[in-house]
């Protein structure tokens, strides 16, 4: 991984994840698999994306993630699963909603129709995701166990930083606690 500069990634622990306030790009990662353990021969890189109010579109990499050859297509796995799971949310829950929202509105009087339509698509797309859990996740996850691993995972935040400037920070949250307590360790969190 290409090191941005001289300083070091300021990195310390909350929640049990760990937060970027700083240099990212010079995060170090221990050279062994982040779900396993067993010597690292690729890595993955996490690309993300947000907007913040005050602060506009944020695009950030966080590289140099490592995985052996075993781990890598169980954590790639696990991904494309978790977009099928959120596609399938929607396919579930918006057409629940619309159903939904035509039978309110036969027995609703006109004056709170709207926020009744909102209440139930909110309720309608969370139906939709835990039937998509039901559906998707839950068996094919318990059936196929060994097929599937949890990665290391991040995201954006918006937050006040040690020295009481805010900005963004980057939260990378890591499964495995033994592979947590080496990146510590290599990055004084």
């Amino acid at each position: 991984m290409e090191h941005q500069s001289g300083r070091k990634a300021l990195v310390h622990r909350a929640k049990g994840n760990f937060v970027v306030e700083e240099n990212i790009g010079n995060v170090q990662w221990p050279q062994q698999c982040a779900v396993c353990g067993g010597p690292a021969e690729t890595t993955d890189c996490l690309h993300l994306h947000s907007t913040f109010k005050a602060l506009g579109k944020i695009d950030v990499d966080v590289d140099g993630i490592p995985y052996c050859r075993e781990c890598f297509p169980k954590v790639h796995r696990g991904k494309v699963l978790e977009r099928v799971r959120t596609v399938l949310a929607f396919v579930l829950g918006i057409p629940l909603g619309l159903y939904l929202i035509v039978l309110s509105m036969q027995q609703r009087s006109s004056g709170s129709k709207f926020v009744w339509i909102g209440m139930i698509m909110v309720l309608a797309l969370a139906a939709g995701f835990g039937l998509s859990w039901l559906i998707v996740d839950f068996p094919i996850r318990r059936l196929f166990r060994r097929q599937f691993a949890k990665p290391v995972d991040a995201w954006l935040i918006q937050e006040n930083k040690s020295d009481n400037r805010e900005g963004i920070s980057v939260v990378i949250s890591i499964p495995n606690e033994d592979y947590a307590a080496a990146f510590a360790g290599l990055n004084g969190a």
